[in-house]
């Protein structure tokens, strides 16, 4: 096996579909067809329980090739980019586990800056909620995680930004009247809802008003701007341009405000890798510099 043959199997675990595999990878698809039955013969293995119109089922054996063909496409780029810093460029793939609130509002300023600096990098970014995240950082699947909540992680890791959680609305509201106004919620990392309803019960001894389910807290943030309830959000979404919403921080039993961090997650010995070493002490000073403080009423 070699690296097209990994490629096959990596596109193929994903797409589940001949057809699609072929297209994505540039073969046709007899051509296709007769490579993976080359390698069950080279393996003496069936990778396939069922092939057919509707797409591809693996056995349990082309399961396990498809997670070794994923590990040696890792390992490869890995090396790909020792070997391209040693000749004095700094390159290669940095592959990252992002959050998807992360991704939204803070990720693309920080890789337009990175990207400046250093051109030849290139990114393969996967976005999900941090559970998922926790596990592909620690297979090594990512390099790099930027994680939402406390991560049970014993590896490096640096708080980069600690936000309040706040009540937004469109007009003033008061906290003991929330159980009768209408709330929109929204679906958000779970560690993140775990908080947000420890304070609710803490407050109230009854459900909240929802009006509406949502699918993440930008749409929310947009239903709150058009007058239709308020939501309880992470400050991640707020942006200057919000300064006409009004924010009441959410407080504990204890007068403390409630707050929601952001991770930076990696493994000491991927520092090795000039790219992942740069990329992470750049995060670092961005957060440091460059994260503004949002919190407060207009």
């Amino acid at each position: 096996m070699d690296e097209k043959d990994w490629r096959i199997l990596d596109v193929l675990g994903t797409e589940r579909n001949i057809t699609r595999t072929a297209e994505q990878i540039y073969l046709s698809q007899p051509t296709l067809t007769h490579r993976l039955q080359q390698l069950e013969k080279e393996l003496g293995i069936s990778l396939f329980v069922y092939r057919g119109r509707r797409g591809i089922e693996f056995t349990e054996q082309g399961e396990t090739m498809v997670a070794y063909a994923r590990e040696m496409l890792e390992r490869l780029s890995d090396v790909k980019s020792r070997l391209v810093s040693q000749r004095g460029d700094l390159s290669g793939t940095l592959r990252l586990g992002v959050s998807r609130s992360v991704a939204l509002y803070r990720l693309p300023a920080v890789l337009r800056q990175f990207s400046e600096a250093y051109p030849l990098i290139e990114y393969d970014i996967t976005t999900a909620i941090s559970q998922d995240l926790l596990g592909s950082v620690a297979t090594q699947k990512e390099q790099i995680g930027i994680i939402r909540g406390i991560p049970h992680w014993l590896e490096q890791k640096e708080m980069l930004e600690q936000e309040q959680v706040c009540i937004l609305s469109a007009v003033p509201v008061a906290v003991e009247e929330l159980p009768q106004l209408r709330r929109i919620t929204f679906t958000t990392d779970p560690s993140l809802s775990r908080i947000i309803d420890g304070w609710w019960k803490q407050q109230f001894s009854k459900p909240a008003n929802v009006l509406m389910h949502v699918d993440n807290a930008e749409i929310a943030k947009r239903m709150v701007q058009n007058g239709l309830g308020y939501a309880i959000v992470p400050s991640i979404v707020l942006t200057e341009d919000d300064n006409q919403l009004y924010r009441t921080a959410l407080t504990g039993a204890d007068s403390e405000a409630v707050t929601w961090s952001t991770w930076l997650l990696y493994r000491e010995e991927l520092l090795d890798i000039p790219a992942v070493s740069a990329f992470v002490q750049f995060v670092q000073q961005h957060y440091r510099a460059s994260i503004p403080s949002l919190y407060d009423n207009p």
